[in-house]
């Protein structure tokens, strides 16, 4: 982890309640699809939404992050659920849901600070979805969209 992410995380959590929620949204091109992104930042919760269909939202997941597990305490457990959509291919989205919020709980300046829920809404072409790089693609691009997130909460204290 960079000392830039460890700062940008450090002072997210003594923000004051009058500079949240912070709101990012941006259109991508992951492998040619055309993708539209947002994160959105409360103190509790990260909202992120992925869509490659016109800005649907489709179906949205719960990620949190749980203790450390009792047996081997440098792994996370992680308890995932949906909470609206389709269950057809539910498989995918939570290993989306899953990828994500492990990236993030990664940058967590120390073991000790919780990380918040993540909600992920995800409406991606069928086609795509199971693709590994088009999972690599979107994985990037919403961390990195959250890390930009955090950047303008550091530019606003």
């Amino acid at each position: 982890m960079s000392s830039s992410e460890a700062e940008s995380d450090h002072e997210t959590q003594a923000l004051s309640s009058h500079q949240l929620p912070v709101t990012l949204i941006r259109s991508y091109k992951i492998l040619g699809v055309p993708t539209d992104c947002w994160v959105q930042l409360f103190g509790d919760q990260i909202v992120l939404n992925v869509s490659q269909m016109s800005g649907k939202v489709g179906t949205m997941v719960l990620c949190q992050v749980e203790d450390r597990s009792p047996i081997e305490r440098s792994k996370l457990d992680f308890h995932i659920s949906t909470l609206l959509g389709r269950t057809g291919s539910e498989e995918m989205v939570l290993v989306y849901a899953r990828g994500i919020t492990e990236r993030i709980a990664a940058m967590r300046s120390s073991n000790q600070d919780p990380t918040p829920a993540v909600l992920l809404g995800i409406s991606l072409l069928p086609n795509k979805e199971s693709d590994h790089n088009m999972f690599k693609g979107i994985v990037d691009t919403m961390v990195q969209l959250y890390t930009q997130a955090l950047q303008q909460i550091t530019r606003i204290s």
